[in-house]
């Protein structure tokens, strides 16, 4: 249980990191200006002050239903495996 807590968790940082920088950095190479640095850096800010929440919650919803559904890689439930009988008993013959 604690495993699959811990690897939730773990794919939850993957998917907001991937998810929030990739969407950045597309935002980012599609501004244009001549004064490219400063107007970079001020879209910047303003898409992690408006975006943020919506990426973080999206990440839990998607991490929680991949965990315990078992999706996501780690996650899933292993089948329990049978006893198996070591050899089969003969039957005694009587005399």
């Amino acid at each position: 249980m604690i495993k699959k807590l811990l690897l939730g968790l773990m794919w939850f940082l993957i998917i907001f990191i991937v998810s929030y920088v990739g969407t950045g950095v597309i935002l980012l190479l599609l501004v244009l200006a001549p004064e490219t640095n400063q107007i970079k850096y001020e879209t910047a800010q303003m898409f992690r002050n408006t975006y943020m929440v919506f990426f973080a919650i999206g990440s839990v919803i998607l991490a929680c239903l991949g965990t315990v559904t078992g999706i996501l890689p780690g996650t899933k439930k292993k089948p329990r495996t049978k006893k198996r009988a070591s050899a089969k008993k003969k039957a005694r013959k009587k005399k």
